[in-house]
């Protein structure tokens, strides 16, 4: 074990190179010309390392995916799921360029997750070159995870049901491995009234931000602590000018949630409380993450990488986190392990970091979970 871990350990610069790259592209989730130009790097990328052409997966809503299959000694698949858009819009390379200080390093989506990206590609190329791939491989690389998903979750349900068991390599807690998410989504409530003069007329005009007022303590008294349910509304836009009744009012609200059936609670009670106004009408929009469950199989998974980890001396943790990823959607199909990416902290903030010496551990441990772990 400790001849992986030193030869990983020798590769620590080429991957901090190679992150170095990766960082300094941008990938803001919502632009597609810089998607497609990084989903185009780093179909030449897993070509160069492995040796093998990824099928580059058009979309016409999100940036395009990339899906690699290798052939291991036997037809039972496993899913490593990544994905490479970052929350950082444009230009935010300029003020926090890649660098590494005592011990740290930084550059916007360098935790989360483009070190994961480097480490799954050179456990794989160690594999592939030893030929020592007990099960199959699909690597899914997409482009939309930071938005809720909307253009790749067909692509991972799909191949999730193929797989024995999902890894997937977003950050870690601390180290710890996540085998449980709470549900995560965002829910836009889109009312509409009538406009009117405000000091004419006010009588013929419904206010859509009255209506708005109204439905805050309704959602406020969605949330539910015992079941481990969160809603807040963050965001509120509506009217026009000061001398218009508004006709148009929307919220947005973050929703969490840790039981799968609490979504339907929640979308339940929204367009079933009736408003107040005659005239007036409301709509729903919503973009849902369901939790990722803990099942008994995903429990004796754990305690197999667990034990690899063992073996070269970490002492790996499990967590239940509320921020969702990819693999919520996963474990409806086949046990997830999530969280085996880098070792850091700050996700989404100016402030992230990762510890640059765990890299070559982490990518040890992906290596021989890969290599030894036998399933079921």
């Amino acid at each position: 074990m400790n001849n992986v871990f030193q030869y990983f350990k020798s590769q620590q610069d080429s991957m901090l190179s190679d992150l170095k790259s990766l960082v300094e592209m941008e990938t803001p989730s919502t632009d597609k010309v810089l998607l497609d130009k990084f989903a185009g790097y780093m179909a030449g990328y897993l070509k160069e390392n492995l040796g093998i052409a990824p099928e580059i997966i058009k979309s016409e809503s999100a940036g395009n995916d990339l899906r690699l299959a290798i052939k291991g000694k036997s037809d039972n698949r496993i899913l490593l799921l990544c994905h490479y858009d970052t929350v950082f819009p444009e230009g935010t390379i300029k003020s926090r360029p890649f660098k590494v200080e005592n011990g740290k390093g930084y550059g916007p989506g360098r935790f989360d997750m483009k070190t994961g990206l480097v480490q799954t590609v050179y456990a794989l190329k160690a594999l592939v070159k030893n030929k020592e791939l007990k099960y199959s491989i699909v690597l899914l690389i997409t482009s939309d995870e930071e938005i809720e998903s909307g253009s790749s979750k067909d692509l991972i349900i799909s191949e999730a049901k193929k797989s024995i068991f999902t890894f997937v390599m977003e950050p870690s807690l601390d180290g710890a491995l996540k085998t449980e998410r709470s549900g995560v989504g965002t829910i836009t409530l889109k009312i509409y009234g009538k406009a009117s003069h405000a000091g004419l007329e006010p009588e013929k005009g419904i206010n859509a931000i009255y209506e708005m007022a109204y439905m805050i303590p309704v959602i406020e008294k969605l949330n539910d602590k015992q079941k481990g349910t969160s809603i807040n509304l963050d965001v509120i836009n509506g009217g026009t000018r000061s001398n218009v009744i508004p006709d148009y009012c929307e919220g947005i609200m973050d929703i969490r949630y840790k039981l799968p059936e609490e979504s339907e609670r929640i979308i339940e009670a929204l367009e079933n409380t009736p408003l107040r106004f005659h005239g007036s009408r409301k709509e729903l929009e919503y973009k849902l993450r369901p939790p990722l469950v803990k099942s008994e199989d995903s429990k004796e998974l754990f305690l197999k990488v667990r034990e690899i980890g063992e073996n070269l001396g970490l002492d790996l943790d499990e967590a239940s986190v509320a921020g969702g990823s990819d693999g919520n959607f996963c474990s409806y199909y086949c046990p997830v392990i999530d969280g085996l990416g880098a070792v850091g902290a700050g996700a989404h903030s100016e402030n992230e970091y990762i510890v640059v010496d765990k890299i070559p551990e982490r990518t040890a441990l992906l290596y021989l979970a890969l290599k030894d772990i036998n399933w079921p």
